[in-house]
């Protein structure tokens, strides 16, 4: 009966990358391929999500400036102070919306963090009967699930040169 299998091999190589054809370079992955030198390719234009979270802070901070401005000709300037103060949180990220381009994940992780006092404060007024903080409210809810999605945080995490 003959055997079906090879005999295995007697002196295994004592290197298991050792290069089987003389004169010919080795390679042992993408750690020597100047095409991986810079490894993963970080976005280079910004992604839909980052820039919709902008331009609803911009449309958010332009609302609430224009509402102040008109409740202080309307109404008194104690309304329109409580009014600017209870959207001071829309009004500073709207300010911080403009360096998206250029800063790190810092301002992204502020951005939440303010938008949800915002969203507390607005369902805070919501809870004692006003309804104009319905606007800022679902603004802010649009903002933390914009900014909370992994491509904005793949573009604030992205490498800067």
């Amino acid at each position: 009966m003959s055997n079906q299998f090879p005999p295995p091999h007697q002196n295994p190589p004592a290197d298991p990358y050792a290069n089987p054809q003389a004169g010919l370079p080795s390679y042992t992955g993408p750690a020597q391929d100047p095409a991986y030198a810079y490894g993963p390719m970080a976005p280079q234009k910004m992604p839909g999500v980052v820039r919709a979270a902008q331009i609803v802070l911009w449309v958010l901070g332009g609302l609430t400036f224009l509402g102040t401005v008109g409740l202080i000709f309307i109404s008194n300037p104690e309304t329109a102070g409580a009014a600017l103060g209870v959207n001071l949180c829309v009004l500073v990220s709207a300010g911080m919306a403009f360096r998206y381009g250029t800063v790190g994940n810092g301002i992204r992780v502020t951005c939440i963090v303010l938008m949800s006092v915002q969203i507390a404060v607005a369902l805070g007024g919501a809870a004692s009967g006003n309804g104009a903080g319905l606007l800022p409210l679902l603004g802010a809810i649009a903002v933390v699930v914009l900014l909370s999605q992994g491509a904005a945080g793949a573009w604030f995490k992205r490498p800067r040169g």
